[in-house]
């Protein structure tokens, strides 16, 4: 059960025949306290959902009273090469075993050499640390772009590994998933633009999207539209969204998608002035964005857009007034 939809499954839940019960669990409204894993893996912790979590140690905290749910003689993974993540593993406390992943040769499960492979996806060596002291290796080719998407690989590898089971399909299962809807989700491609939506909306999340972007065209002109998710997240990250669009060329800010929250005086406008980005502006309305995106893409320019909200609309439009453009010129 996942939080969207897998492109391979064409859902978000599959119900097999086989032991194992796999959830990506949300810490939102502390919903994730109502599990008892056998095996926890905890990407990464960084404050979010300000609503919930007024302050850091309290997003923390309910991380850490996760661990203490894990079941006796159960298993915390976590990312070796993220500071909350490794906190969690030094403070996570009960009949448990620990082990971390990620590019720190000090991790129980490795990765080196990630490739970034254009117009692709990414390639990497997957290393486990025997008690011997030896290392095994196994390649691993994925389809998706990005190293966000290596570690969680190796993650997923390193969960296969600890339940016994064979890193060779697993391997190969790899190789052909193909992602879930609105992350990093390729809509199209009309007038020589290729138009990707993706969910992010956390500093981090822009920063791993954005980057690959690049890794996956590196020469190519990024166009970004970001649509800030809630009033507070907003207001309590405005400096580290401030700081996260360095891998796009051209960015429009939209109006604060509020969801469930009222709306506020406080504005994007706010993070714009903010930001040092050479070519940042705010657009308020999602029409008019999508007005002045047909006109200014050119050939070989890609668009993103980065939505929590209803901006995923943008792709959609956009993609239908680049295909009418073509077909007139082509007419």
């Amino acid at each position: 059960m996942i939080g969207g939809t897998s492109k391979n499954l064409g859902t978000n839940a599959h119900a097999g025949q086989g032991e194992y019960f796999v959830i990506e669990a949300d810490e939102y409204d502390r919903t994730f306290l109502g599990l008892s894993p056998a095996i926890l893996v905890i990407t990464n912790i960084e404050h979010d959902h300000p609503d919930h979590f007024p302050t850091e140690t309290e997003y923390f905290d309910a991380f850490l009273e996760l661990t203490g749910q894990i079941q006796s003689n159960g298993t915390l993974l976590v990312c070796g090469d993220l500071p909350g993540a490794v906190r969690m593993l030094k403070l996570g406390q009960g009949n448990f075993s620990k082990y971390s992943y990620g590019k720190s040769s000090t991790c129980d499960y490795i990765i080196e050499n990630i490739r970034h492979q254009p117009q692709c996806g990414t390639e990497f060596d997957f290393l486990i640390a025997e008690k011997t002291g030896q290392k095994s290796m196994t390649p691993v080719t994925l389809a998706l772009s990005g190293e966000h998407n290596a570690l969680n690989a190796a993650a997923a590898l390193a969960v296969i590994h600890l339940l016994g089971q064979k890193l060779d399909s697993a391997r190969q299962a790899l190789q052909v998933f193909s992602g879930t809807g609105r992350r990093f989700d390729i809509r199209g491609e009309a007038g020589g633009v290729v138009i990707i939506d993706d969910y992010a909306h956390h500093p981090s999340e822009i920063r791993a999207t954005l980057a690959a972007a690049r890794c996956r065209f590196p020469e190519n002109p990024i166009w970004c539209v970001w649509q800030p998710h809630t009033y507070s997240r907003t207001k309590e990250l405005a400096k580290d969204f401030a700081g996260a669009f360095g891998d796009c060329d051209h960015l429009i800010v939209t109006d604060i998608f509020a969801s469930r929250e009222k709306e506020e005086d406080f504005t994007s406008r706010e993070v714009v002035r903010m930001m040092r980005h050479t070519d940042a502006r705010h657009i308020g309305g999602l029409a008019d964005i999508s007005r002045f995106l047909a006109e200014e893409l050119e050939l070989g320019d890609i668009l993103l857009v980065l939505s929590a909200g209803d901006a995923d609309q943008i792709s959609r439009d956009v993609l239908t007034q680049l295909t009418q453009i073509e077909k007139q010129n082509h007419g």
